[in-house]
Formats: structure tokens, C-alpha cells, sequence
């Protein structure tokens, strides 16, 4: 018995150690920088300050795309350097105008969270209304053969009670 528990701790002192390696964090996203540039905005930063304050926080290609806007809107002016950004999707040209036409910043943002937290929102509908239809089919085969069961099975049972009594 000491020899099973000894040769049992030689066993669990003997594993290799695991290193937990922290799990790389997501990207930031277009949503997050929209944000970012609101607080900026609402403490009165105009935009190309905000974007140069905002670019530090931000991480993965959202980072990459407004480091790139920051340091080209340095040669070719705020405005084209924003409309050269495709890959941050409809913020930019939004952006764009409203450094061009001199339109409030946070209005602008505003209209944009509003825009895409409506499309959020449709998105979660849509997929609240298919979720009946998808259920359909596993609720059948789940719940059906045990509500049978229940309801069918003590009848059955009766039957075959009586039919073993009537042979005596």
C-alpha cells in the first residue's frame, strides 16, 4: 500500500509542467474606434489629434490602418488619407466629410454608432426568428420518443399485465 501511494506521487510529481501561455487578444475592431474617437470628440479633440490619441490604444489591423491614415494625412492632408482607407470600412469616408465640410465630429460618430447598432440589432432579430426552425427538428427527435413513452408505456404495460393473468 505505501509502495502504490509513493509510486502514485513519483507519478503525479513527474508530469511535465505546462506553461499557460496568455491567449492572444482579438484585434480591435472599426466599433472600437468609433468609440475611442466619441470620447475624444466629446473631450474636444479635433479629429486628426483624436486619431494620433487613439492609435496607440487600438490593436491588430484597425491599429495598422489608422497608424497608416495618421502618418500619410501628414503628406496628403487628413481627408485623402481617410479616403484612402478602404479597409476601415464606411467610418472613413464619413470621417472624411466631416473634416471636409467642418460638420461636428461627435455628431458624425453618433450617426455612425446608430447606424451599425441598428444593423446589429436586425442582425439578432434575423437570427431569433430562424432559431424556431432550427429547433424543430433535434426538439422532435428529443422530447417525442420519451412523451410516448410516458403517455404510451404505463397503457402498454397494463395490457401486458393483463395478458400474462389471462393464461393462468
Amino acid at each position: 500500500m505505501i509502495i502504490a501511494c509513493c509510486l502514485a506521487l513519483a507519478v503525479l510529481l513527474a508530469r511535465p509542467v505546462r506553461i499557460r501561455r496568455p491567449k492572444p487578444q482579438p484585434g480591435s475592431t472599426v466599433a472600437d474606434l468609433v468609440r475611442l474617437l466619441s470620447i475624444a470628440a466629446a473631450a474636444g479633440l479635433p479629429l486628426a489629434t483624436a486619431l494620433e490619441s487613439v492609435v496607440d490604444e487600438l490593436s491588430g489591423e484597425v491599429h495598422i490602418s489608422v497608424r497608416r491614415v495618421v502618418r500619410s494625412s501628414r503628406t496628403v492632408g487628413l481627408t485623402a488619407a481617410l479616403l484612402e482607407a478602404a479597409d476601415l470600412g464606411s467610418i472613413a469616408p464619413a470621417l472624411a466629410r466631416a473634416h471636409a465640410t467642418g460638420s461636428p465630429l461627435s455628431q458624425t460618430l453618433d450617426a455612425h454608432l446608430a447606424a451599425h447598432g441598428a444593423e446589429r440589432v436586425f442582425r439578432a432579430l434575423e437570427a431569433a426568428r430562424t432559431a424556431p426552425v432550427r429547433v424543430m427538428v433535434p426538439l422532435a427527435l428529443l422530447l417525442l420518443p420519451g412523451f410516448t413513452a410516458l403517455v404510451v408505456g404505463p397503457t402498454l404495460l397494463d395490457h401486458v399485465i393483463d395478458l400474462t393473468r389471462f393464461g393462468r
